[in-house]
């Protein structure tokens, strides 16, 4: 039998932080039945059965069917997933504080057992990454409170066992100290099988399936929870150039048996392919009839609904109105324009959706600014990233040099990074996050010029180059009942400035550098 991750001692006196690894228990056949354990809110409940028999293939010749009832009463059907030597693990996601209770089954009806856990009230994760309810153009939380996307696309080792676990963590230790929330990985879930990009890297194999592959996959991904990382797979479940099933049952057994596993964990995000399965030229690897039908079927046996989209081509979201998404991803405009970067964005930015901003400011890219045959400047770095951050976009950077699999991005390596492009950022979210960005939108309406993004008590207006701008609609007339109206450096927002109506009712920045208008009023 093989065994589950033994935790480590550092944990075991932590805890408060046992949600790192699931709760593991093994069937008692005494009447008593196994120890009702206790999870925190969020985490995840995992149980184990050893079954008696041997199956030919039991990933296909058996199932364990699990129902649940939760603390409020209501039920929902979910399944348990073959995890080695006889092993059978079920997991579920710890929505509610209070006394689950659950009976899981074999198919072939060789076993059939109940049992409770119990949900406590007190954690210190917050809740499964979803649409941000109370406005939706952000991604949140399940616990309530909104994520500003601080995203950084890496290649394709970083799952990989030929690339050291010392390694790995020296690249997760400088991300976290650079501020840096999500991480889009390349050839994850599946290897992008091409020369300079994952072939090589002993990324998980996890078609056909394989129980230990995914095991190997579930460590570093429960690292990456205990650092509070977000995860996107840029390869996604079905990925360019990589072995994944094309008949449609084999499809449905790989989208089941991964749900099983990782549909419980709060940090994920899902991606139905990647990259690019619409691309133009006759490149395109899979139809948009395939992707909407994968898609359906993913978001169908998902009963926690994570978020799910897809990665598009260069240009519009084709998909920005399907019923099926529920956030957007983008992939440009790749431009030095400001004004050129808001349009783009606001257009294929659902009102009522997420956008995730993937391919649209990656440094020292082939493939931007190729026309100009140049990279962006360091200016033109910070003048996008603010753009997108009005723009209520989540933006995910890349530190290249040619392709998406180069440069830090490819090593991963702190020695290879450009810190002074990284610094820019984290100014950037950092002042983001010291407002209340989750109550904003996009409000071009409200400016004369620049780029603006409002909620009733604030207004944020970037001007790239200084200037004058005049506020329009209701924020014409809220300026005059500000409680406080102030001018932050673009460059560096720890300088603040105080900020008043010229003669003409404008407001004029202090010089032609970038500036921020702060403009906040009291509650009504």
């Amino acid at each position: 039998m093989q065994t589950p991750p033994r935790l480590p001692q550092s944990l075991v006196r932590q805890g408060a932080r046992l949600w790192l690894l699931p709760l593991l228990f093994c069937w008692n056949t005494s009447a008593q039945g196994p120890a009702r354990p206790e999870i925190p809110l969020y985490g995840f409940f995992e149980g184990a059965l050893k079954t008696g028999r041997n199956y030919g293939d039991p990933y296909r010749d058996a199932a364990l069917n699990v129902r649940y009832t939760r603390p409020d009463g209501t039920q929902f059907a979910f399944w348990g997933f073959y995890d080695g030597s006889r092993t059978w693990r079920f997991r579920a996601y710890a929505e509610q504080p209070g006394t689950w209770k659950y009976e899981a089954e074999m198919s072939d009806g060789s076993l059939r057992r109940k049992g409770e856990f119990r949900v406590s009230k007190n954690t210190t994760l917050p809740g499964m990454i979803t649409v941000h309810r109370s406005n939706p153009v952000w991604f949140g939380f399940a616990g309530g409170k909104p994520l500003l996307v601080r995203g950084l696309h890496v290649g394709d080792r970083f799952f990989a066992a030929n690339w050291p676990d010392a390694e790995r963590k020296r690249f997760l230790d400088w991300a976290q100290a650079n501020g840096y929330n999500f991480l889009s990985i390349a050839s994850h879930f599946l290897n992008r099988d091409e020369e300079g990009r994952g072939r090589g890297w002993e990324t998980p194999k996890l078609w056909p399936l394989n129980a230990s592959e995914y095991q190997r996959m579930e460590r570093i991904l429960n690292d990456l929870a205990e650092r509070r990382i977000v995860v996107w797979g840029f390869a996604g479940f079905f990925g360019q150039k990589s072995n994944y099933p094309r008949d449609p049952r084999d499809q449905e057994l790989y989208i089941r048996y991964t749900l099983a596993r990782l549909a419980p964990m709060w940090h994920l995000l899902w991606n139905v392919a990647g990259p690019e399965p619409n691309l133009g030229e006759g490149l395109r690897w899979m139809s948009d009839e395939e992707v909407t039908r994968l898609g359906w079927l993913i978001a169908s046996l998902d009963p926690w609904k994570h978020p799910i989209s897809l990665h598009n081509r260069t240009g519009d979201d084709p998909f920005r109105d399907s019923d099926w998404t529920t956030y957007g991803v983008l992939q440009g405009p790749k431009t030095p324009d400001p004004a050129a970067l808001s349009r783009g964005l606001l257009e294929s930015h659902h009102p009522a959706k997420p956008l995730l901003a993937q391919e649209t400011l990656w440094s020292r890219n082939t493939y931007h600014l190729r026309s100009l045959k140049r990279d962006y400047t360091d200016d033109e770095i910070r003048r996008n990233a603010w753009v997108i951050q009005m723009s209520a976009a989540g933006l995910v950077f890349a530190d290249n040099d040619g392709n998406s699999s180069t440069g830090f991005t490819g090593s991963l390596n702190p020695a290879d990074a450009h810190p002074t492009r990284h610094g820019i950022l984290r100014r950037i979210w950092d002042f983001m996050e010291s407002v209340p960005f989750g109550e904003m939108r996009p409000a071009q309406e409200s400016v004369s010029t620049g780029y603006a993004l409002a909620s009733e008590t604030m207004l944020l207006a970037y001007l790239p180059e200084g200037g004058a701008v005049r506020l329009r609609g209701a924020w014409e007339n809220r300026a005059s009942q500000a409680s406080e109206i102030l001018w932050v450096n673009g460059r560096d927002p720890a300088e603040r400035r105080p900020a008043s109506r010229d003669a003409s009712g404008a407001f004029a920045a202090p010089d032609s550098a970038d500036w921020l208008l702060v403009v906040k009023r009291q509650s009504p």
